[in-house]
């Protein structure tokens, strides 16, 4: 049986649910809303967010370091993705030329300019690695999504002319860095507004697919928020983001079909998964939620926009600063 307790004493709160997982603030030296997160190991993790904020920890979360990127003070990095102590990429949103993605190479201390917004229509959301190769994910222009590849680890992007074709006021959302994935051999983009769907592409097509989730569409502010990878296929959760407490939107697909599951508690940002496998985490501004495949189990009330899972560890991140190590120990 599920049990639950949440102890919040200043910065540190330990949750304990089923199996032992373990969900525990920590102090990130800020106070501004960190959407992006990327774990690279039990020691290692990188946060980013508004302000130019980017952030780093090699022991754990112990300490939080702030790095400092030249020029982006006033940029809003919506995602980071990170490959080691040292190297890691991080992603602004914003309408033309504030929307950009910059590559560290020595741990923060410098950073270089790797792609920059030229369409004053363009605004970029979110990306994806597998390696070297990369992926990021951009709104529509003209009727498809804007998307650029990376073989070298984002040093250099090039945009693809077969971004998945979008019907008019459907979008993809920057509020985890997570409306992209990478699945076993395939891409999945996940959209919101008139439409909430998952575009899939599958390696060595040209031509994507198209899953109706069913969640939550038809206003801006509604749809597919993150789509996250498991063995066959992907998991997705959503909502309505100015309905924090509202029922959310979750469901698993396979290809062309889908499955909405149950709803989770309030309306869900990101969503990570251990390995490509359950459990899967879903977090949002009105708590944290574990699915084991058949039910939910609440981890916490305290809200979370962004969430990244290297195995059974990873961290959390939101408003006010807001970090958290989380450890799933499924034995």
């Amino acid at each position: 049986m599920l049990r639950t307790s949440l102890t919040l004493v200043l910065l540190a709160c330990v949750c304990t649910a089923q199996a032992g997982t373990n969900l525990q603030l920590q102090e990130s030296g800020v106070d501004v809303r960190l959407r992006g997160i990327s774990t690279v190991d039990s020691s290692i993790a990188w946060a980013s967010g508004q302000k130019g904020t980017v952030l780093r920890t090699v022991d754990g979360g112990a300490q939080w370091q702030a790095v400092h990127v030249d020029g982006a003070e006033t940029l809003d990095f919506r995602d980071v993705e990170a490959f080691s102590a040292e190297v890691a990429v991080v992603l602004s949103i914003g309408p033309g030329e504030a929307s950009r993605v910059y590559r560290t190479e020595d741990g923060g201390w410098s950073w270089t300019l790797a792609l920059q917004n030229q369409d004053p229509r363009g605004f970029f959301d979110c990306m994806a690695f597998e390696g070297e190769r990369g992926w990021m994910l951009g709104d529509p222009v003209d009727g498809r999504y804007q998307l650029f590849a990376t073989d070298n680890g984002g040093r250099d992007w090039r945009q693809l002319a077969n971004g998945p074709r979008a019907e008019t006021d459907e979008a993809a959302f920057a509020a985890s860095g997570t409306c992209i994935a990478r699945l076993h051999g395939a891409l999945a983009v996940a959209s919101g507004g008139a439409r909430a769907r998952v575009h899939i592409l599958r390696d060595g097509q040209q031509e994507w697919q198209t899953v109706d989730t069913g969640m939550a569409r038809r206003k801006s502010e509604a749809g597919v928020f993150s789509v996250a990878l498991l063995a066959k296929g992907w998991f997705a959760v959503g909502g309505d983001y100015r309905g924090e407490s509202m029922p959310g939107n979750a469901a698993i697909g396979t290809g062309e079909t889908v499955k909405r599951i149950i709803a989770p508690r309030g309306y869900r940002s990101g969503a990570a998964c251990v390995g490509d496998t359950l459990p899967c985490i879903a977090v949002g501004p009105s708590g944290t939620d574990l699915w084991d495949g058949n039910r939910w189990h609440a981890l916490g009330d305290v809200g979370f926009d962004a969430i990244d899972l290297h195995g059974n560890i990873g961290w959390l991140s939101g408003d006010a600063g807001r970090i958290a190590r989380i450890v799933i120990d499924d034995d």
